[in-house]
């Protein structure tokens, strides 16, 4: 079958889906990913075949108005911000997946992108699945909506659900009923969220169980499968990011560092981060490794333990820390969960939070919202992560999380459900 894979976002939104694309092809697939043109380089080096979507999303997260956004920590100021951002750009991008799409028996799409996809699949009748990477949205008595602050009342938790999926609704069914318009369809009478309800929707939650079961009241058509993670690279010579000049040399000199790296979201403050490093290289004989991702160089003072770098393989290098100072989303909290160390998540918004307090109450790591950041509060954190009870802990979620094959498992539901 020809499946098309539909993700737009962060480098965090992407990487799924090229290890999902791999895992389809590694069965006799077809494949095309539609993506953010930012990222084919990515894709290339996997050889995962990519249709470029419209918009750069490393100069829309560093735009004024969205680090503006980030920097609130609000969800509702980030999410009206984002919405914004993507209704301004609207009409390229429904027609770029629109395209990549046409030629597609089937397509997998991720959550944030399904108002597009959802269109195409009732007017085409092609059958579609949606990879969740953010904590669930399906209603359950299990537990509320993590990523906001609900109380956890077991009758009183489905209605968390309802009430945020309905807000989403109302802030996004102008568009939606402008895509179903572009295809010839009429605008739907109620929720889009209902409709998937209704009409069975299959959804992979793409995360491991050791963070989120799956809860006892969801349909089998709701799974939670594990982490999708790329193949793993035992020869420094095919990574695909190129390792910084220096860095194996500077590893190999020194005690562990402490990872810090907030990926794809640009720090709030870099002012703060600074002299966060700064401190601590001053007061400790922590070594650090700094990795700059989308963030812009902060002022940093020279010093023989410190490095900084853009970016490096996660999977190669994580292994080699003590441990990691990380915003929380899921992409980074996987890498570091399975590098088998612990995580200092310095969580900013969205989704983030909710991981933060989940590696906390697993005993994986801690969590410390950024505006808590300090010296002092770090190597406070790092003191208690070295205690032998965490350190066995996270040795055994990892050596049970690196057992799981959220890849291999998503294609069987995939392949299951549309070879119907």
């Amino acid at each position: 079958m020809h499946y098309c894979l539909v993700t737009y976002g962060s480098r965090g939104d992407v990487q799924p889906f090229i290890a999902l694309a791999l895992g389809l092809m590694a069965n006799g697939h077809t494949v095309t990913l539609a993506a953010p043109g930012n990222f084919k380089p990515l894709a290339d080096s996997y050889g995962v075949n990519i249709y470029p979507l419209y918009g750069d999303v490393e100069v829309l997260v560093n735009s004024s108005q969205l680090r503006k956004s980030i920097s609130t920590g609000s969800n509702i100021t980030f999410v009206r911000s984002m919405l914004k951002e993507t209704h301004n750009m609207r009409g390229p991008l429904f027609d770029g997946i629109c395209e990549a799409c046409k030629t597609a028996d089937a397509m997998i799409v991720v959550n944030t992108c399904i108002f597009y996809v959802a269109a195409i699949g009732e007017k085409f009748n092609k059958r579609w699945l949606i990879v969740q990477l953010n904590p669930p949205m399906i209603p359950t008595k299990a537990f509320p909506m993590l990523m906001f602050k609900f109380p956890d009342i077991s009758w009183l938790n489905p209605y968390s659900y309802r009430i945020i999926n309905s807000v989403l609704w109302q802030v996004s069914k102008k568009d939606n009923a402008e895509f179903r318009q572009r295809v010839g369809l009429a605008p739907l009478k109620g929720s889009l969220y209902d409709k998937i309800l209704h009409d069975k929707v299959p959804m992979i939650h793409a995360y491991s169980p050791e963070l989120i079961a799956k809860p006892f009241d969801w349909e089998e058509y709701f799974t939670i499968s594990g982490f999708f993670t790329l193949p793993k690279i035992t020869n420094d010579k095919r990574l695909p990011v190129a390792l910084p000049d220096g860095l194996t040399e500077w590893l190999n000199a020194g005690t562990k560092p402490l990872y810090i790296g907030f990926g794809s979201i640009p720090f709030p403050d870099e002012k703060k981060l600074a002299g966060m490093i700064n401190d601590i290289l001053a007061t400790s004989t922590t070594r650090i490794v700094y990795c700059l991702g989308w963030s812009p160089s902060p002022e940093l003072k020279s010093h023989p333990n410190l490095l900084v770098i853009r970016q490096a393989d996660h999977s190669w290098l994580l292994p080699k820390c003590c441990a990691a100072i990380i915003h929380g989303g899921i992409g980074t909290v996987a890498a570091v969960l399975k590098a088998g160390i612990p995580a200092i998540v310095a969580s900013i918004f969205v989704d983030q939070p909710a991981w933060g307090k989940i590696i906390e109450q697993k005993k994986l790591g801690v969590h410390i919202p950024w505006r808590k950041l300090s010296a002092a509060v770090v190597l406070k954190a790092l003191t208690k992560l070295k205690q032998s009870h965490i350190a066995e802990t996270i040795k055994e979620a990892s050596s049970r999380v690196n057992k799981e094959d959220g890849v291999g498992a998503a294609v069987k539901m995939i392949e299951a459900y549309c070879n119907i």
